[in-house]
């Protein structure tokens, strides 16, 4: 289906097939999937989700999200901040799973990288779908920059970052940069990109020079990174591992003593073999406080300067696989579904209705603001 840019900035569906081929009508009714009794999206996806996004603040005071699922799709919806209803807009499809999105800077298009290399850009305004970046293996990140000049930027298995052209898209990039093994995530906020690979090596980008990494260093936690996550103010990031801990990373040489980090997503942790849950997502506030959820359904939101867990949160019964604030923070989306930490032999236990990817939005009051005198957990 392809959509478009109406009057303010309001998306209607242009073509396509009718809303019932997305899935069946979901109510919000308290379930084990969302104890938070959150508003859900109705028209969910009939798989995993794989990366969530909202729209960028130069379509204020509309909210959209982006979502990609392991099905391959590429779907939008509507949201409503008031009541965090949606209603779905469109959608695209890769031919293999779809690994990650982000929006244009403009609000103009989405951006979607699929497991079959390919970038593909949903055009609002044009209402085409079309082939903008390829890799020699899935893309796991993507986004638009505006530095070191309008251009999407790529990260892949394929070891390599590449830049293409958002003005005059075409088969060959603008720029090519190796890194040290498969990019399995990354993060950019205006001048700073940060990447994550195989291995534990984290790069820092200078996108004002992104030649050379500003720094590679090795993640300072000790398992697998699983996600990144830039601060809003742009002086470090945060990043998650398969173990159930975060690390809180400062880019200046004189904040590093700064650097710090902390367990969560555990269960059972008096226990002799306590439960270890993949951080999942990372997603920032924009005041500075941030969200972590993971393999054991639930998130939890914290402030990492009063180092306060500020809220913690019921847990679904499935992992949370992405997650992300809106342009105001008033919204808090989260997908609910099985994150293969367990393989294909677990997912085959699932029946249809579980297989699915359910999406969740929290309507978020006072729980992210910063709070440094807060009678909480310290970590």
């Amino acid at each position: 289906a392809d959509w478009y840019a109406g009057v303010g900035g309001s998306l209607r569906l242009r073509g396509g097939s009718s809303w019932s081929s997305w899935g069946s009508s979901i109510t919000t009714d308290k379930k084990s999937y969302n104890p938070e009794n959150d508003a859900e999206a109705e028209h969910c996806p009939n798989d995993g989700i794989t990366c969530m996004r909202f729209s960028p603040k130069s379509m204020a005071p509309n909210n959209y999200l982006a979502v990609t699922t392991w099905e391959g799709e590429l779907r939008c919806y509507e949201v409503d901040a008031s009541t965090g209803k949606t209603k779905p807009i469109g959608m695209q499809k890769h031919e293999k799973p779809a690994m990650c999105c982000a929006w244009k800077l403009d609000g103009s298009g989405v951006l979607s990288g699929g497991a079959d290399g390919k970038g593909m850009l949903w055009d609002i305004r044009a209402g085409t779908w079309t082939q903008i970046a390829m890799h020699d293996a899935p893309i796991s990140g993507i986004f638009h920059s505006e530095l070191p000049s309008p251009c999407i930027i790529t990260g892949s298995w394929d070891r390599t970052l590449k830049f293409w052209d958002a003005r005059n898209p075409s088969a060959s990039p603008i720029g090519v940069l190796q890194v040290p093994d498969r990019v399995y995530a990354m993060d950019v906020v205006d001048h700073v990109m940060i990447v994550a690979t195989a291995e534990r090596h984290v790069l820092v980008y200078d996108l004002r020079n992104p030649a050379q990494p500003f720094r590679q260093k090795f993640s300072p936690l000790k398992y697998q990174t699983r996600c990144v996550a830039i601060f809003p103010d742009k002086t470090g990031f945060c990043v998650g591992s398969i173990e159930g801990r975060v690390g809180v990373e400062h880019i200046s040489d004189a904040d590093l003593p700064k650097n710090f980090a902390f367990k969560c997503h555990r269960q059972n942790t008096n226990a002799k073999d306590p439960e270890l849950y993949a951080i999942n997502t990372i997603a920032f506030h924009p005041l500075g406080t941030f969200a972590t959820a993971g393999g054991d359904g639930a998130f939890n939101f914290w402030d990492k300067d009063a180092k306060h867990r500020l809220k913690a949160f019921q847990r679904a019964d499935q992992p949370i696989t992405s997650s992300h604030f809106n342009h105001d923070g008033s919204l808090f989306a989260y997908s609910v579904c099985y994150d293969w930490s367990k393989g294909v032999d677990e997912f085959l236990k699932l029946n249809a209705e579980q297989r699915k990817g359910r999406i969740m939005i929290h309507l978020v009051k006072q729980e992210c603001q910063p709070k440094k005198d807060l009678n909480t957990k310290r970590w």
